[in-house]
């Protein structure tokens, strides 16, 4: 058993080293661990720029619609692409989920906070085709989760309500948060992504610690306790302030430690998706779900 651990830790950490090394890296990863899964809808345009894309998976059970999780993924705030994570959209869709994945405006072509914005176009449009297509999403709340600067993403847009007002939303159209190894105290910006997305920014308005988060719906905050590439810090002083938030550090696990757990080969973590997977059963349950829970009441 230690030997197999032993295994397990070399070849996650090196897996995580590679897939923090470039994205052409994070495209081998994505192809190893979801092979040629492919959106049930591509492109779907949530806005005027070349990058308001999305893409939606379904479940491959649609005899009754699926609650919805919105994915931001991470990248600095400069890089990224929608395709490079339907490992994240098969892990979720065979949990029996639909899955949003976005692209978003990145450094250069914008800065803090229109990237927050243009997550605040996704979660409306989405909410739009929820209500316009009932036979595949679940009315209702939808899960907004991501990794890293995704991470940071959801908490943000929800974190300060008015990013949600202005696209006629609020709090309570939003059933959780899911944050991986996500920054959420990083004020002043002592590294090169923040200075280049956030500028002069006064802390007051980016950061999440520094908000009244009175408002917000239950989190699930994981870090790894070897991230040297976002504190687990900024996990636990978030998690201190908002008033339902469950924590959890991964022990050993690095920045990417967190995201690849997510895969379905070699680097699979139960120590990462048992936790997830409780926080969408209480919070965002699935048909499926309900089911077992109305059976287990019944005997």
């Amino acid at each position: 058993m230690v030997t197999m651990r032993i295994l397990k830790l070399t070849a996650n950490a090196l897996i995580a080293a590679l897939f923090l090394a470039g994205c052409d890296k994070l495209s081998a990863f994505n192809q190893l661990q979801a092979g040629n899964y492919q959106p049930t809808f591509t492109d779907l345009t949530y806005g005027d720029a070349p990058r308001h894309k999305l893409d939606l998976y379904l479940p491959d059970d649609v005899s009754a619609p699926a609650p919805l999780i919105v994915w931001f993924y991470g990248g600095s705030w400069d890089a990224g692409n929608k395709a490079q994570y339907a490992f994240v959209a098969k892990r979720f869709t065979e949990m029996g989920y639909a899955v949003a994945i976005p692209d978003y405006r990145l450094v250069p072509d914008v800065h803090f906070p229109q990237f927050i914005e243009d997550c605040a176009r996704v979660v409306a449009f989405m909410k739009d085709f929820g209500e316009q297509n009932p036979s595949k999403i679940t009315a209702g709340p939808m899960i907004v989760a991501g990794h890293s600067a995704g991470a940071y993403n959801a908490v943000q847009l929800v974190a300060d309500p008015d990013y949600l007002r202005a696209v006629e939303m609020n709090a309570s159209d939003i059933a959780g948060i899911i944050g991986l190894s996500g920054p959420y105290d990083f004020y002043p910006y002592d590294v090169k992504a923040t200075q280049n997305a956030f500028g002069d920014t006064p802390a007051v308005k980016s950061q999440p610690v520094e908000m009244d988060l009175t408002h917000m719906p239950p989190l699930l905050l994981i870090t790894g306790t070897r991230d040297h590439t976002v504190y687990p810090r900024n996990s636990r002083n978030l998690a201190k302030l908002a008033p339902d938030t469950k924590l959890v550090e991964i022990p050993e696990a690095g920045h990417a430690g967190t995201l690849i757990a997510l895969g379905f080969y070699l680097t699979t973590n139960d120590d990462v998706l048992e936790p997830v997977t409780s926080f969408l059963r209480v919070h965002l349950p699935t048909a499926s779900d309900k089911t077992f829970v109305e059976q287990d009441k019944a005997s």
